[in-house]
């Protein structure tokens, strides 16, 4: 790795992910077979380090390629983590991009899941400052995706904490986080619609139920005019 040496990276590592040095050693094997980079950067300061964010059974870094400048998050499994590997996610953010949904794939590995850089802000900030032609472009775009994952299996399983797991780059969201996805498809659009919920908008009880029933396209354009018209 050209750009952070061994130390810096390894101290970086350990400083944000527990485990001491051998969670530490591990990773920074898999980042050099994956060929990247850690960069410091985000608006997290964790333990003395700045990254993107910080979950549960994770920690979002800055990254890139050992060769190229494009830029990368790269999503690095605690050394506590109540999962044993992030590979899963990495197979359904595959999925997911199959569709086109979420940001990017560039590559993954057992404790690494590594994507395209989303520079933007989470729906929820975003939503408190957006004019409404904006925000009718985005509720009609998030339920879109959320219905091409319906039709494709792929249940996202988080879609109702919108504040959480959509982020706005430039009005345009993109749907992160498929840490808890299952191929227990079709619950996508109801989930985002209690998203939705959250944000002030009221639900289509009756089309909901409806389209919970078919999964169809019939149904789910009454929910898409529902909301629209709310905005």
């Amino acid at each position: 790795m050209g750009g952070i040496n061994i130390v810096d990276t390894a101290a970086m590592l350990m400083l944000t992910l527990g485990g001491g040095v051998r969670h530490a050693v591990e990773v920074y094997r898999q980042l050099q077979w994956l060929q990247l980079e850690l960069q410091p950067g985000g608006s997290l300061y964790l333990n003395g380090v700045y990254v993107v964010g910080k979950g549960t059974n994770s920690v979002v870094f800055k990254c890139r390629p050992a060769v190229g400048s494009v830029q990368l998050a790269c999503k690095i499994r605690r050394a506590d983590a109540s999962r044993t590997s992030l590979a899963r996610e990495g197979q359904f953010l595959y999925l997911a991009n199959s569709v086109g949904v979420g940001p990017k794939l560039y590559t993954y590995s057992k404790d690494v899941v590594v994507y395209r850089y989303v520079e933007g802000v989470f729906l929820e900030e975003w939503w408190r400052g957006a004019v409404v032609e904006a925000k009718r472009s985005v509720v009609e775009q998030l339920l879109t995706e959320a219905f091409s994952l319906d039709k494709a299996g792929v249940s996202h399983g988080e879609l109702a904490r919108l504040e959480k797991n959509v982020i706005v780059e430039k009005d345009r969201a993109v749907i992160i986080d498929f840490e808890s996805a299952t191929l227990r498809g079709g619950n996508n659009v109801t989930q985002l619609a209690n998203g939705l919920m959250r944000l002030g908008l009221k639900l289509p009880l009756d089309e909901l139920r409806r389209y919970k029933k078919c999964l169809c396209r019939e149904e789910f354009v009454k929910i898409l005019r529902f909301f629209l018209n709310q905005l």
